[in-house]
């Protein structure tokens, strides 16, 4: 009689776990479901599959809340998208303040922007969209330094060579502009006296204009001994700077300097535009630094 008691107990249990995964993967096939709705354009199916994921109140809820959120905002219901965004945010939604943030940044909204990216990239360092778009938030700002930080951490990490491309010219640009316009018209109402600081640094290095001209090696190279410069600066005055920038950036690039990682670093940066210079770059005596640097980097 026990273990028959025992035998339908464990029946029971195993018809329970069953059930859980079946829900687990109808709720998969749901959000990917809503998720091909939204890409597709087909935002009021999308709308309703969202509906029912939050209803249920299983894995995806969450998910499902932000993508709904991002719906209100693709017809046009700025202040309910908003809304929606807020409470997520609210609730440390890493997720939700990345697209709240981008929602702000279409709107012109960079202040509040800046903030909600932030926050994303704090909840979830890897999401390399954040930090691209926080790139062209101070580069609208006019501040070049914390224009330069996220473009440098977002090509260690991105994985899409276009993107990496454009991210790898924005930064020349900003290289370039700094030789041409010691100062540039910042619109952030903030003081930040290491910011202007670092900024006039960064001024006084970049001493030609003739860095999106140079090709090949020589752009490398003449990228190498710029960003050295910068992360030994950094090295030197990261103590005056204890904020955000530090914490995610500063923090991480400056220990380059000491390793002679900062050479090797910008080679493995630049690889999508001249991959071809990177390969002979690794086939010389360099090449055993450069994979030490990866391998470094990859344990992090």
């Amino acid at each position: 009689m026990k273990k028959r008691l025992l035998f339908i107990m464990l029946l029971i249990l195993a018809c329970k776990s069953a059930d859980a995964q079946s829900i687990s993967n109808k709720d998969s096939v749901d959000y990917s479901l809503a998720m091909l709705h939204y890409n597709t354009g087909k935002i009021a199916l999308c709308v309703a599959e969202c509906k029912t994921l939050i209803k249920g109140g299983g894995y995806y809820t969450d998910d499902a809340r932000v993508l709904l959120a991002k719906c209100r905002d693709t017809q046009g219901f700025y202040r309910v998208a908003r809304r929606m965004y807020r409470k997520l945010v609210a609730e440390d939604n890493a997720n939700a303040a990345y697209h709240y943030g981008a929602m702000l940044v279409r709107k012109g909204h960079y202040a509040e922007a800046e903030q909600m990216l932030q926050k994303a990239i704090i909840g979830n360092k890897s999401n390399a969209d954040a930090h691209l778009m926080l790139a062209i938030v101070k580069a609208n700002q006019g501040e070049r330094f914390k224009a330069m930080m996220p473009l440098y951490y977002y090509m260690l990490i991105n994985t899409d060579e276009e993107q990496q491309i454009m991210a790898y010219n924005r930064l020349l640009s900003l290289w370039r502009q700094s030789a041409k316009t010691l100062v540039m018209i910042k619109n952030s109402k903030q003081a930040d006296p290491f910011n202007d600081a670092t900024d006039a640094a960064i001024c006084t290095w970049a001493t030609s204009d003739s860095i999106m001209h140079l090709g090949g090696k020589e752009q490398i190279e003449k990228l190498g001994q710029y960003t050295s410069q910068l992360f030994s600066y950094l090295l030197n005055n990261s103590e005056k700077n204890l904020d955000f920038w530090q914490v995610v950036y500063s923090d991480f690039f400056v220990t380059l300097v000491p390793r002679n990682f900062v050479l090797p670093y910008v080679y493995y940066i630049s690889d999508a535009s001249h991959h071809a210079e990177v390969l002979n770059y690794l086939s010389g005596s360099e090449g055993n630094l450069f994979n030490e640097f990866r391998l470094w980097m990859e344990a992090q």
